[in-house]
């Protein structure tokens, strides 16, 4: 069974990757993001939109961490 997780998980990644390298192809667009005060520097939309999805997938990885550290055996 863990081995079927394992195969979708990476199947969803890599569907994933092609529509991020597609959008990466069309979206070559210089970007700034305005939050509150501060300004970014300009880049394309595709590395705002490819940098999101690796610190969702790592704070999204890190929160199952330590939910499986503090929430231990409890069903």
């Amino acid at each position: 069974m863990n081995w079927i997780k394992g195969l979708l998980f990476r199947l969803i990644l890599l569907v994933v990757f092609i529509a991020l390298f597609l959008l990466a192809t069309e979206n070559n667009l210089d970007v700034s993001l305005q939050l509150l005060s501060l300004r970014t520097p300009e880049f394309p939309l595709s590395w705002w939109l490819a940098g999101t999805l690796v610190l969702g997938i790592a704070l999204g990885r890190l929160w199952a961490l330590i939910g499986r550290w503090f929430g231990g055996g409890r069903s």
